[in-house]
């Protein structure tokens, strides 16, 4: 990670002073600036308070109001249409905003020189560039106009105020780090042209002749061709290899986030935010310095004209490495944590300014594929590598958008606007668009323009419905990319653009939902999946990869995307996988055919690819039928029984009550030191399922012949959604009178102890009685309302064991056990039997118990029919 400087310490900004240990350079602001020059009277500076100036937002208001009249533009809070003004009145409203601003811009200046002035060479930058840009961008803009009186005063009103903001100009600290070489190499050029820009300045006072103008503007010409160029041929260089890396650094950040889920580290937005601050204010300070060296020679000594002025070419070369820097300053935050985009559902956009000081006419959005993407990335490089802005043109949108109102109406009253869409509810009702356009809105806690709307929609998809050309073999699904070009405000006078690209995703159609989601959706989220977990990113973009990961980097994806998405904070461990380990290929996925031998496994077993996990060769039968399933596919059943809160798996899990993937003997190993002990564990043995596995006590058992240690039926999803987890635990527990569970940590928790953590005490009196409120309870006029309590039902789970057809004797005792067939009970009461089978079991009663109880009872021997001894010869006997 970078090195952070602490703005936040106490610094000097003198300039002979060495702030970050190299040698001391030579003076890059004059002690003084003020040309000589006779402008309006000064201006008295109100004293503010630092409070006032929490946040730019009314400057950039007023800036943005008069940009908008400027070029005509529609402002979202104007009455009247700035196009339908005439010229008078659109002169008459420029002069009140300009007023209104100059007044604003004074506030602030004042602010910069009291005590209460920033420390932190951060916010001071982000200050001095918002006034200063605006500034030269408002002056620029009157260049051209045939100014009367009042707006001449204006146009000395504002150079004023951008001399006094270049003498308070502080000293640059590094955008990076600390002994930043390259910085260093760059300052000096910076330095250099800053002092050769002031030796023009002092020849002013000896040009008395027309002769020595032309050789003066003859020497502003070779300024610009060989001082200034370097300086900007260095600034162009510097920012291409810095800016290259920070974004790299946000990009890995926000790929990062669609992993854990966690906010995307500030740091490296901040880094980027610091980056563009510092290099807008060295740039600044070369140009403000240019437009008051071109007020002083154009307006004041009548030097050049408006129309052969050498100066404005110098600065139009300024603002040329401007737009280059800033051709990229915009961030698209969304996707932020979900990849997979359904056609027809609702998601929010939100784009971010990351260069403060600048405002924007719109920001527009649309949807490409990944070779479109591929190209826009590739444009940009090439201009950054050209060095020249300029627009990119058009490129095809993969998926038409939709702006649904935040506020709608019902559809009948629905009514289309003119840019676009109506305000019906119904989302098939808005127009669809290849690209839609976003108002910029300033963000007052960030500082900073942006755009954002709640409710946009893909509405359908141009591209064929089928997968891409390598779906065929591996079942990627395509990807895309929103575009977002934003037009900024230029200081030169026009517009020009910034570009970016957001996180890749998938579009799933909405007929998708129809079908089996599992099946359908498991495409898409091991896209996902795997292209985030891979993360080979290019630029703004992440390249899918075909070769494979590394089995360990599988298991940490794999345990963090089953943590992310059931949201809980256990994952899996080393031991879970090694029931997976040797499941993850077969003869069709593996790359080479050896690495499914188990004697050659080990050593080739080192990565695992895309098509494994998608391929279905694990397998389950049940009767005749088959089942084929994938990793991915597990994994998405599993996911599907921790989300849904019925089942109560999740907090099993986080209780460590629940295990991993456990191999059949691993778990007897387990219990088998054990009596009346029992575990749970997930399984892939029917896809996702979790799995009970009893061990009962030497009093529960038959025979010799009954099982120690019972592998009870799995449990999916629609058996844990009519009883949760937790109940069975419970009733099971009951019925097999297990006295221990183990948890995953190998620990012996007493059943008591696990009921009262899971709130599985019996319940109340009140839990037991159900009411209800009837007028056919009783007899009666149907206005009668009678209140009934019944008592409550529970449906109970007991293990159905495979019993002997003779008899048992455990521990001395003879336990029960139906016949295999009887005419005596063909016509039902095996279910009878059955059932008091369990409950002697439970009450440890035998034969002769119950047979005494009933004698006491009844005192007849017919009550004694089904249990009385039968004749020896009776293979049926009980």
């Amino acid at each position: 990670m970078r090195t952070r400087t602490n703005y936040g310490s106490s610094s000097t900004f003198l300039d002979d002073d060495d702030a970050y240990g190299r040698r001391p350079r030579r003076r890059t602001q004059p002690a003084s600036f003020a040309w000589k020059t006779e402008c309006k009277p000064p201006y008295r500076r109100t004293e503010m308070s630092s409070s006032c100036l929490n946040s730019p937002e009314a400057l950039n208001r007023i800036i943005f109001d008069l940009l908008c009249v400027w070029h005509d533009l529609k402002r979202p809070s104007e009455a009247v249409p700035t196009s339908d003004l005439g010229m008078s009145d659109k002169r008459e409203t420029i002069g009140k905003i300009i007023f209104r601003l100059t007044s604003e811009i004074d506030q602030r200046i004042n602010h910069l020189t009291a005590n209460a002035a920033p420390t932190n060479f951060q916010e001071f930058a982000e200050e001095w560039c918002l006034l200063t840009w605006n500034l030269i961008s408002v002056t620029t803009r009157l260049r051209g106009m045939e100014a009367n009186e009042e707006e001449k005063g204006f146009l000395f009103k504002l150079n004023s105020q951008l001399i006094f903001l270049v003498n308070k100009a502080r000293a640059i600290d590094p955008p990076l780090k600390e002994n930043d070489v390259t910085f260093s190499a760059f300052h000096d050029s910076f330095a250099t042209t800053l002092h050769t820009m002031h030796n023009l300045y002092q020849s002013l006072d000896h040009i008395p002749t027309a002769l020595d103008a032309h050789d003066f503007a003859h020497n502003v010409t070779l300024f610009g061709q060989h001082d200034l160029y370097k300086f900007l041929e260095a600034f162009k260089a510097y920012c291409h290899v810095h800016n290259t890396a920070l974004w790299h650094d946000v990009r890995a950040a926000q790929a990062h986030r669609m992993i854990d889920f966690n906010k995307v580290t500030r740091e490296s937005v901040t880094e980027l935010v610091k980056f563009y601050t510092t290099m807008m204010y060295t740039l600044g300070i070369v140009s403000a310095r240019l437009q008051g060296f071109r007020h002083e020679c154009v307006y004041t000594r009548g030097l050049f004209t408006e129309h052969d002025d050498p100066v404005w070419h110098l600065m139009e070369m300024t603002f040329s490495a401007f737009e280059l820097l800033l051709n990229d300053c915009i961030l698209a935050t969304e996707p932020s944590t979900n990849a997979i985009l359904v056609t027809n559902n609702l998601f929010p956009m939100k784009i971010t300014s990351l260069a403060h000081g600048v405002l924007f006419r719109d920001f527009s959005v649309q949807i490409v594929s990944e070779e479109v993407a591929q190209q826009i990335q590739s444009e940009v490089r090439r201009q950054k590598l050209l060095e020249h802005s300029a627009p990119l043109g058009f490129f095809p949108s993969a998926a038409l958008l939709a702006m649904k109102p935040s506020s709608g109406v019902k559809r009948n009253n629905a009514t289309a606007s003119a840019d676009g869409g109506n305000t019906a509810h119904k989302k098939s009702d808005v127009n669809s668009k290849e690209a839609i356009s976003i108002a910029p809105t300033f963000h007052s806690k960030h500082r900073c323009w942006m755009a954002k709307y709640p409710h946009l929609l893909c509405t359908t998809r141009q591209k064929d419905t089928v997968l891409d050309s390598r779906a065929g073999q591996i079942g990627k699904r395509p990807l895309f990319y929103f575009y977002v070009k934003a037009e900024i405000f230029s200081p030169s006078g026009k517009f020009f653009f910034t570009h970016t690209l957001s996180l890749p995703f998938t579009i799933a159609t909405r007929r998708n939902q129809d079908c089996q989601v599992q099946r359908m959706m498991s495409s898409y989220t091991a896209t996902c999946f795997w292209l985030y977990g891979a993360h080979i990113q290019d630029g703004l973009m992440l390249n899918w990869f075909d070769n494979g990961i590394d089995w360990e980097r599988f298991k940490h994806l794999y345990s963090q995307h089953f943590k992310v998405n059931c949201d809980i904070s256990r994952g899996f461990v080393d031991e879970d996988y090694e029931l997976l380990k040797q499941k993850s290929q077969c003869a069709e996925c593996a790359e080479t055919e050896s690495v499914i031998h188990h004697a050659s496994y080990e050593g080739l077993q080192k990565r695992i690819t895309f098509k494994n996990i998608l391929c279905p060769h694990l397998r389950y039968d049940v009767g005749k039928n088959t089942m084929r399933f994938s990793i991915w596919r597990g994994m998405l059943e599993l996911l599907q029984v921790f989300s849904d809160q019925k089942t109560a798996v999740k907090d099993l899990w986080e209780k460590y009550f629940l295990m991993g993937f456990l191999e059949h003997n691993k778990v007897e190993e387990m219990l088998a030191p054990h009596e009346a002990t029992m575990c749970l564990r997930l399984s892939l043995i029917n896809s996702g399922s979790v799995c009970f596995t009893v061990k009962t006590s030497p009093h529960m058992r038959r025979g010799l012949d009954d099982p120690t240690i019972m592998h009870l039926e799995p449990l999916d999803l629609k058996r844990l959604q009519a009883k949760s987890l937790a109940e069975y635990l419970k009733d099971i527990a009951i019925a097999e009178k297990i006295e221990y569970l183990m948890t995953a940590e190998n620990e012996l928790i007493p059943m008591e102890k696990v009921f009262a953590m899971l709130h599985l005490f019996e319940e109340g009196p009140k839990d037991q009685l159900r009411e209800i409120s009837s007028n056919v309870a009783k007899c009666g006029s149907v206005d009668l309302l009678h209140h009934v309590s019944f008592t409550a039902l529970r449906v109970a789970v007991v293990t159905r064991r495979l019993e002997p057809h003779v008899s048992s004797s455990i521990g001395g005792r003879d336990m029960v056990t139906p016949p295999t067939s009887s005419n005596m009970f063909s016509n039902g009461n095996s279910d009878f039997l059955e059932k008091l089978q369990i409950l002697m079991n439970e009450h440890n009663k035998t034969r002769e118990d119950v047979i005494e109880m009933l004698q006491g009872q009844n005192g007849h021997d017919y009550y004694m029919l089904p249990f009385a001894p039968a004749p020896p010869t009776t293979s049926n006997s009980l």
